[in-house]
């Protein structure tokens, strides 16, 4: 009976460790994103501009991220995509916008999401603003957008890479009720690639 006894009691203080430890890296950068973004819905809360060119950001809903290496638990199908070939190559520059984030009350931040890409092609861009007027009106226009640099981007043939976290902790705190999010993608006359963006999470902590 002591033995036992002595189990149980190595075994409460053992779990309460682990959920201590567990408490402790709970992260709102691992499990807890303020925002989630897979285009189940298509473009709901988003907002697509065309600034140039015919072709534009389109849901794909077959290629999405089938086995997310972020931790993400959406379901695997749909994605934002765009390509700038349409019987050859095409100069586009299109964004594609997320849903304003209230990052006010928040001391850090950070942005991550899967990208997946084929064909030659300037790279996917990703920028963020405060000051954009959102989708009533959607022109980039004047707006200062801010590119996040230091993303891990896809190695081609449409395998998909987790970007990693980017840190936009410069637009948290008090003044930081709107902030969005940008995709910016450019093609040419030469060069028309195919972009695929999935799984876009927002994060924020204090």
């Amino acid at each position: 009976m002591k033995n036992i006894f002595k189990f149980l009691l190595i075994s409460l203080v053992f779990t309460g460790v682990l959920s201590s430890c567990d408490d402790k890296t709970d992260l709102p950068y691992v499990d807890k994103p303020i925002f989630k973004g897979n285009f189940t819905d298509g473009f709901t809360g988003w907002t697509t501009y065309s600034e140039t060119g015919s072709q534009v950001w389109t849901i794909d809903p077959t290629y999405g991220n089938p086995n997310p290496n972020n931790g993400s638990d959406f379901p695997p199908n749909p994605c934002a995509k765009i390509s700038g070939y349409s019987g050859g190559n095409n100069a586009n520059v299109d964004w594609l916008i997320s849903p304003a984030q209230d990052l006010s009350k928040y001391t850090e931040a950070s942005i991550a999401f899967d990208n997946a890409f084929k064909f030659t092609g300037p790279v996917i861009e990703v920028y963020v603003s405060r000051d954009y007027s959102g989708a009533g009106s959607p022109s980039v226009s004047g707006v200062n957008w801010t590119k996040i640099e230091g993303a891990t981007l896809s190695t081609g043939e449409y395998k998909y890479a987790f970007s990693g976290l980017l840190n936009i902790s410069n637009y948290t705190g008090p003044g930081n009720e709107t902030v969005y999010i940008a995709f910016k993608y450019t093609s040419t006359t030469l060069e028309s690639s195919t972009w695929e963006i999935d799984n876009v999470k927002v994060y924020g902590s204090n």
